[in-house]
């Protein structure tokens, strides 16, 4: 990492820092870069005043170095930038001091829940929840840099605005671990519902800013959009934790939801309601389970590309119906030693098989009368039938392409932008892309005259995503088109283009003729060569000079 010499002004890069102080604070207009802060003109920006404050500050309390995220990240690498997000908890975990600056705090009146202190803008940032948890040792300054107070100090009114827990803040019983009360303690869904309402400026930000605070790593796709960040986030979090609160979210739009809809949140803000919720840890649901029946639950749930395979207890709503009520191992305090078991609403997907789907997820189940009626089954939560348009259905029929990039880093791209269909599954392995599709088809009919499939048209040829591949330094690009054919004999086809195709011409769903078409099960390797051409097999098209890079796409129908 990076440090700022707090005298000479000077960036330091250490592999093992001394003590530092971190500021947290709000991004303002002309911030200093870490390309300016060496260069004679950052005296002049605006945002020096806050550098030279921050390290002012430092020095008094006897630090020579600090670390601040504008400076101290050259943001224009996006291999630096993703290593930043992934380390940015345990930088502000490991700093001596944490500085807050709220430059829209002027006052010097006591907090409280009424102040200016308590109306910053801070308080609604999505990457500063995680830089008030991670610092053991935090102090607000206003806008004159006058200390306003401390964390453990005002950790109260802290509680009472951000809805941390009081014992997260002041490390109330954390034991040897000072970040035990944060990291287990508290549910997946109370943690979450920390997040809920936040704000950032780049909308995967909400998902990365809460990394650290779950423990986990994974890659940084800009432009994968918020939901599929938080999608990842989550199913990162599962690989770790058998904690079932990760289900306890609600759609925040009341009402109209017997639509069928997949088991995961969409956003952080599916948790608001969520704070009180509480794991049950696995020897107690065990225990719970036993009057279940002779089956306990398996504790293991997985992921699928098609939806989530877990054991639940279930009963059904009512005797003609084909939905149930499933308890989670979670629950809500509802008196001192009463709780009530949460519980959530599926319906029964496929007739005489164990596949379901959510509905009324804008509500929560307290389920008092347990265990009666209810019966422990493996059972698979499918992902939702329609897209996220309204023309059309998927049947189960689906294609996988595996996306190899090598040799991207290596010659100076990264991926800056990426657009997947509605229906395409995007997920990361190592630096690669999988892409998961069910096939499409299209009907005039609403979903709920859907009874017979037979009478519906499939499509023939489907695109799945675009990803746009640029050279920060020589600002080249060019654009990879993947997608799929569902004839008999076809596969996925593959384009590469020097921009991205128009939006109308994707939605027409057609191969047109600079398609590469390529056999299902077969590698294709598409080089971008040096020379200027774009190759797949034995077609090319005009392309950018002077750079190497290999796509291999695989493509198993």
């Amino acid at each position: 990492m990076h440090l700022l010499h707090t005298t000479t002004k000077k960036l330091e890069e250490y592999v093992n820092p001394p003590d530092y102080a971190i500021l947290s604070h709000r991004w303002r207009e002309e911030e200093v870069l870490f390309a300016d802060i060496h260069q004679e003109h950052a005296k002049g920006m605006k945002g020096y005043t806050k550098v030279e404050g921050c390290c002012e500050q430092a020095r008094r309390d006897g630090y020579e170095y600090v670390w601040i995220d504008t400076c101290c990240i050259d943001k224009t690498s996006s291999a630096t930038l993703a290593e930043a997000i992934n380390s940015m908890f345990a930088w502000y975990e490991n700093a001596q001091v944490c500085y807050v600056y709220l430059d829209d705090v002027a006052d010097n009146g006591d907090p409280e829940i009424e102040s200016a202190f308590a109306k910053s803008e801070w308080f609604t940032r999505g990457w500063t929840l995680q830089e008030l948890i991670a610092p053991t040792s935090l102090f607000f300054f206003n806008s004159r840099w006058r200390e306003i107070g401390s964390k453990n100090s005002l950790a109260g009114l802290l509680s009472s605005i951000t809805r941390v827990h009081a014992d997260v803040l002041t490390r109330v019983n954390a034991g040897s671990d000072k970040l035990m009360t944060t990291r287990v303690s508290f549910s997946i869904a109370t943690k979450m519902s920390w997040a809920a309402g936040r704000k950032t400026t780049r909308p995967e930000d909400r998902a990365y800013s809460l990394m650290g605070i779950f423990k986990v790593h994974m890659p940084v796709i800009y432009g994968e959009g918020e939901k599929k960040a938080f999608f990842r986030l989550q199913l990162e979090i599962m690989r770790t934790s058998h904690d079932q609160s990760i289900f306890a979210w609600s759609n925040p739009v009341a009402g109209g939801h017997k639509k069928g809809t997949w088991p995961f949140a969409l956003y952080p803000d599916y948790f608001a309601k969520s704070g009180d919720v509480e794991n049950v840890p696995s020897n107690q649901w065990i225990h719970y389970s036993q009057e279940f029946g002779p089956h306990a639950p398996r504790l293991d749930f997985a992921a699928t590309n098609d939806g989530l395979d877990i054991s639940l207890p279930l009963r059904l709503l009512t005797s003609e119906s084909d939905e149930f009520i499933a308890l989670l191992s979670c629950r809500r305090r509802v008196n001192d030693g009463e709780y009530h078991i949460v519980g959530i609403r599926l319906r029964r997907s496929v007739v005489s098989a164990e596949r379901y789907e959510r509905i009324d997820d804008h509500t929560l189940e307290d389920i008092v009368d347990t265990p009666k009626g209810f019966e422990v089954k493996r059972i698979h939560i499918s992902y939702p039938l329609l897209s996220d348009s309204s023309d059309g259905v998927f049947f189960s029929t689906s294609t996988s392409l595996f996306i190899q990039n090598v040799g991207v880093e290596e010659n100076g791209f990264s991926v800056i932008d990426m657009e997947t269909a509605p229906s395409c599954d995007l997920q990361m392995r190592d630096s690669n892309f999988v892409l998961l599709m069910r096939r499409p088809l299209t009907s005039p009919q609403p979903l709920q005259d859907f009874k017979c499939s037979q009478h519906l048209q499939t499509v023939n040829s489907s695109w799945l995503a675009s990803f746009t591949y640029h050279n920060s330094t020589t600002k080249e690009q060019f654009v990879v088109t993947v997608g799929v054919s569902w004839e008999q004999d076809g596969g996925p086809w593959l384009r590469i283009t020097s921009e991205k195709p128009p939006a109308n011409q994707l939605s027409r769903l057609k191969i047109d003729w600079t398609s590469y078409l390529l056999k299902a099960g077969k590698k294709v390797t598409a080089s971008v060569k040096n020379g200027g051409h774009a190759s797949a097999g034995k077609k090319r098209s005009i392309m950018f000079d002077r750079y190497s890079v290999n796509i291999t796409v695989y493509g198993d129908l």
